[in-house]
């Protein structure tokens, strides 16, 4: 838990803290499925807070509710204040038993019981944001949404809705194929909501400034992606699809170089087996000896192969400067004569540690 976060926790009654200790932990939300926050509310009672107000995600916004605990009787369901006054307005107990039974039947012995409200809360916000849109249907906004749910492949749950006073937003899942990707970047990154977490923000009237928002690791793995234009008189039902194959696309190439990348580590580790030094997944270190002189070749694809080349260096195990063996970078090396090339390139490089040939080609690891 974060250390702001932790300390509303402890400023809050203990009696209360396990139910928000567990949304904090376990509840994700929305389409980001990024954790939850809390923020003080001020006032104190006796033992301790029984207030607090939670941040949830939304489109774009984050939505602020104050959760309000009874702390004379903590076996009471909470009481929530909404920062949209138009929502659950005028509803009966009737609805709230059908719609979000889990605060119409709390149980204060589950401390999953305020995650299971929170959830069914979003779920009728969502509903409540859909029958605003519907509200008006002569809007390009209500036009563009029904058209888009035509889609075999978009539903409803793939698509959160924000209607302000004159702007529209649409949060949309892209349907992207990451199913290998994790074979490839294993690491994760911190705070990661998911690697298949790649959505679409489109805000009407000013739809052409359609935004993309993707998981870090994701972003990690396709880097910075640019998005097609999307003209004015253009239409959701086209563009998301655009967008969705841009981004499979993308995804494949990046995989079809990682499989080319680690077949060249493949071969060269083979056929020079007994000369390996060390090896990942994007880099190899070999051990030579050609004419009674050992030398090391190190060989480093980076992620935009095969379109910039491998960097090979040649290493001395004789030869230092400031205490650091001496290498050189070498350039334009050709894949259908690779082996006579390196040897050739070996042959000036020793003679250059020797001062037989000017040294200005070869670098220090300092420089």
């Amino acid at each position: 838990m974060a250390s702001d976060s932790y300390g509303v926790l402890n400023d809050l009654a203990p009696v209360f803290r396990p139910y928000i200790q567990n949304v904090y932990q376990d509840l994700q939300l929305g389409l980001c499925k990024t954790r939850v926050d809390f923020e003080r509310v001020s006032g104190r009672s006796e033992g301790g807070d029984c207030q607090i107000r939670i941040v949830l995600p939304y489109c774009s916004k984050k939505l602020k509710w104050e959760i309000i605990f009874d702390s004379t009787a903590p076996w009471f369901a909470p009481d929530f204040r909404f920062d949209d006054e138009s929502f659950l307005m005028n509803v009966d107990e009737t609805f709230l038993e059908e719609k979000v039974p889990s605060l119409s039947k709390w149980n204060e012995n589950d401390p999953k019981a305020l995650s299971d409200v929170i959830s069914e809360l979003i779920s009728l916000y969502k509903h409540h944001q859909i029958k605003k849109l519907n509200e008006d249907e002569s809007s390009r906004a209500y036009f563009e949404y029904s058209a888009l749910l035509g889609d075999a492949l978009t539903s409803e749950n793939d698509i959160e809705v924000w209607v302000g006073g004159h702007v529209v937003e649409f949060l949309i899942r892209l349907n992207v194929d990451t199913s290998r990707l994790p074979e490839v970047y294993s690491d994760g990154t911190e705070k990661n909501p998911g690697i298949d977490t790649a959505l679409l923000l489109v805000r009407y009237p000013n739809s052409t400034n359609a935004e993309l928002i993707l998981s870090p690791s994701l972003t990690k793995s396709l880097g910075n992606i640019t998005l097609p234009t999307m003209h004015q008189s253009g239409v959701l039902m086209d563009y998301v699809p655009m967008v969705t194959e841009l981004l499979n696309n993308k995804i494949n190439d990046l995989l079809d170089n990682e499989k080319l990348k680690r077949d060249l580590l493949a071969q060269l580790i083979v056929k020079y087996e007994g000369a390996i030094l060390e090896h990942d997944a994007n880099s190899a270190a070999f051990l030579f000896e050609m004419n009674n002189y050992h030398w090391i070749l190190q060989i480093d694809i980076g992620a935009k192969f095969p379109e910039k080349p491998p960097v090979l260096a040649l290493r001395s195990i004789y030869h230092c400067n400031k205490g650091k063996p001496v290498y050189k970078i070498l350039t334009g090396c050709p894949y259908k004569k690779f082996e006579s090339y390196i040897e050739q390139q070996v042959e000036i490089f020793k003679n250059e540690c020797l001062g037989l040939y000017p040294r200005d080609q070869h670098v220090s690891l300092d420089n």
